[in-house]
């Protein structure tokens, strides 16, 4: 007889009055069957069928191993009982079924946790897929933080999980929160923990550094328990389900990532009615503001800081990237301090380069002026005695030397050339000839010969005719008296007497 039936001849009874016969005879049913379900006051349940299983004879030995042993596997059990001619013959999944009633699994049991207002926050990494960055595939995480009391979130995507970028995350949501709450609820960051989790959990000297600035007490969560801050966990799948599902058209740069970020945070996250608290964050947060510890006036300095040697070839390598110095700090230690958008180079404390930095792979990044500071000393750390002579000589003689170390010649050769030319015209005139020919962007010795010949036959002057022995180092040889003006006098004295002989 099933639960209808029964109501059915309940009805017929009570209500309409009939009597067993009738409703047996309308229901088509045996009075027996009438009978009893008038009979019943409650509806009829379903019995379960009473079986014998093979396990039955077996049972106090079962119970008897799990006394001694009550995680013993189903395995271990059945080999157990299987000893003997009078043994277990059944199959070890039938044991299964019986050992999970008798031995439940043990599960957690979970409280739900009250936070008052400005007590904790939660924060946790999330990894969102990639994106192209230049030529280079890069991973986006987001970086999560949420009020524990008014489920306000705070959200930053980043290229990396790295300590920097953890430290700037936090900084930046309590900047966003307007204050520090009492407690900081993190799992076991790398960027947090050094070893170890939970009550026993060694944190990084920085992060303590971090948090005592911010008067922030830090709480451990231990290994493999996400549940102790499902707060963010859950703000987490949010940003996943709600923030990017669906947006894999409008997100295919990171500054599409970074766009998204506040006007989602603002628009949708910290306005929609939560689960949980049935309010609103920002409505919520209004009770929470004003109970957070202000925050110090002076910015905590989240940049990324390495120590690193200048290459011989002016470049110091960041993230995978190189980027350009001035070629005075070669083969010098220099401190890198690099922030999401910028990077420093500093050397004994003072700043000599920076650059725009590049979340790409493998670039070389070289300012102009590092470049031409470097061409000027490419030849010699230090210019030799010919190249100093010649650069004495003026701007002019400067500028066509530093432009003759840009063309694939001997710079040497061409400065001695010039050299002698003003050895042998003087240096005015080649220095002439020189600006003539850095106007007409010509950067040659022989040409500026030419030049040089070229006015002088303008002019009209004489060419000098130098000595040329066939064994040169015979003029090092050749001793000369110094002139005498004294021997001029004679001249002119035999001139006068001459005169006086002839009047």
């Amino acid at each position: 007889m099933n639960v209808a039936l029964w109501a059915e001849i309940r009805r017929l009874s009570e209500i309409e009055r009939l009597s067993a016969r009738a409703i047996a005879g309308r229901l088509r049913c045996s009075r027996r069957t009438v009978v009893a379900a008038l009979a019943l006051s409650q509806p009829p349940g379903k019995a379960a069928a009473s079986r014998s299983s093979l396990v039955d004879p077996y049972v106090d030995q079962i119970q008897e191993i799990l006394t001694q042993h009550p995680q013993l596997s189903a395995v271990r059990i059945h080999e157990e009982i299987a000893r003997g001619p009078d043994g277990y013959r059944g199959s070890v999944i039938v044991l299964r079924r019986y050992l999970r009633k008798v031995r439940p699994t043990p599960g957690r049991v979970y409280q739900e946790v009250h936070y008052d207002p400005a007590q904790a926050m939660q924060i946790d990494w999330g990894e969102c897929g990639r994106v192209q960055v230049g030529s280079t595939s890069r991973k986006v995480s987001v970086f999560v933080a949420v009020l524990c009391y008014s489920r306000l979130i705070y959200i930053e995507f980043t290229l990396s999980q790295r300590k920097a970028e953890f430290y700037r995350g936090l900084v930046n949501a309590l900047t966003f929160f307007g204050g520090s709450p009492r407690q900081v609820i993190f799992d076991n960051l790398k960027a947090a923990v050094v070893n170890g989790s939970g009550r026993h959990a060694c944190l990084h000297p920085e992060f303590l550094a971090l948090c005592g600035y911010f008067c922030l007490q830090p709480i451990a969560c231990e290994a493999r328990d996400p549940e102790s801050k499902g707060i963010t966990e859950a703000g987490v799948r949010y940003v996943k389900r709600n923030a990017l599902a669906g947006r894999a058209d409008e997100l295919r740069r990171f500054e599409d990532y970074l766009a998204l970020a506040p006007r989602w945070r603002d628009e949708v996250a910290n306005l929609r009615l939560h689960e949980s608290t049935r309010e609103r964050p920002i409505d919520r947060f209004q009770q929470e503001r004003a109970l957070l510890r202000p925050l110090p006036a002076d910015p905590f300095d989240t940049d990324e800081t390495a120590s690193v040697i200048v290459s011989p070839m002016a470049r110091i390598e960041f993230d995978g990237n190189r980027y350009s110095t001035p070629p005075q700090v070669v083969r010098k230690p220099v401190t890198v301090r690099a922030s999401r958008d910028e990077l420093r180079v500093l050397y004994e404390g003072r700043e000599v380069a920076r650059h725009v930095r590049c979340h790409d792979r493998n670039q070389l990044l070289a300012l102009p002026e590092h470049r031409l500071a470097a061409l000027a000393l490419r030849q010699r750390a230090r210019p030799d005695a010919l190249a100093q002579e010649f650069d004495d000589w003026g701007p002019e003689a400067h500028e066509f030397h530093l432009q003759l170390r840009q063309r694939p010649v001997k710079t040497g050769i061409h400065l001695k050339r010039l050299l002698a030319l003003a050895r042998v015209y003087g240096r005015t005139e080649v220095l002439g000839a020189i600006a003539r020919a850095v106007e007409l962007k010509t950067y040659d010795a022989a040409y500026v010969e030419n030049l040089l010949m070229a006015e002088r036959r303008r002019r009209q002057l004489p060419t000098p005719t130098l000595p040329t022995p066939k064994r040169r180092e015979l003029i090092d040889e050749i001793e000369l008296d110094p002139a005498d003006p004294a021997f001029y006098d004679r001249f002119c004295h035999d001139t006068e007497e001459d005169s006086d002989a002839t009047t």
